[in-house]
């Protein structure tokens, strides 16, 4: 009975870290993807500035 108990519980670690490593990767895509639109933004909007100014 104890052998078994151990085993269930050593499925359940395994079962755990695989989830784990699947919400990890789903997170960091979704960050990323966000962060590269934000950078995107940012570079846009410092390039509109840099032309105003040389406008002037």
């Amino acid at each position: 009975m104890d052998i078994l108990f151990t085993i269930a519980i050593e499925i359940v670690k395994v079962i755990a870290r695989e989830v784990a490593v699947f919400v990890a990767k789903r997170i960091g895509k979704s960050l990323s993807t966000s962060w590269k639109q934000i950078q995107k933004k940012r570079r846009k909007t410092k390039r509109t500035t840099l032309n105003a100014s040389k406008r002037l």
